[in-house]
């Protein structure tokens, strides 16, 4: 999954690993997505009207699952599933329709405002579920940079506000490796502080 750049929780993972479709501990919506990526990686599309028909029954799958999830309101899941269906896109070759609908998940990440850190009281701790969402946020950004340097997209201008937010609202350190007195942290630039 990772290598996909999307980022499942330990248990949804092993969900979709075993084929569940219950719904209990992910959407299947991305387990329909996982068999149409997984079918088309196969290679033998060509070779097989049989898995011709597969790819077109799980992809048909994956988009009505998708639509239920609009109608359901989530807004988390639905841009989280969105962005699941722009990487498929991706990895299937069709780029124009990848950028459509990147546009798609910005705009739903500005109507829900969904945002890395609460508005409101103290963060909450990096458990495996705020891992997950916090990566929808970041491979929007990621994306949105590579459909302009790999695909000849629009630049970048969607993700400006939950960039913005990444960059200042966590405090990101430099670590710089001293030989003699192992690891310090550095200030700017790549100073070494006095603690």
């Amino acid at each position: 999954m990772n290598k996909l750049g999307v980022y499942f929780t330990t248990e949804k993972q092993d969900a979709l690993f075993r084929g569940d479709t219950s719904n209990a501990v992910v959407n299947r919506h991305f387990l329909y997505g996982c068999q149409t990526i997984g079918t088309h990686l196969c290679g033998a599309l060509d070779e097989s009207p049989t898995m011709a028909r597969l790819l077109a029954v799980h992809g048909q799958k994956a988009w009505e699952t998708l639509i239920e999830i609009q109608k359901n309101n989530d807004q988390r899941l639905f841009t989280q599933g969105l962005l699941f269906f722009v990487y498929s896109l991706i990895i299937m070759g069709w780029p124009l329709n990848a950028q459509f609908y990147l546009l798609k998940v910005c705009e739903f990440i500005d109507k829900a405002n969904l945002q890395f850190l609460p508005a409101y009281g103290r963060p909450p701790g990096l458990s495996e579920q705020v891992r997950e969402e916090a990566a929808v946020l970041s491979q929007t950004i990621y994306l949105e940079n590579y459909v302009y340097l790999a695909l000849g997209g629009l630049a970048p201008k969607k993700t400006t506000k939950i960039e913005r937010e990444f960059l200042q609202g966590f405090q990101v350190r430099t670590i710089c490796c001293r030989a003699r007195s192992g690891l310090k942290r550095c200030g700017p630039a790549g100073v070494p502080t006095a603690d």
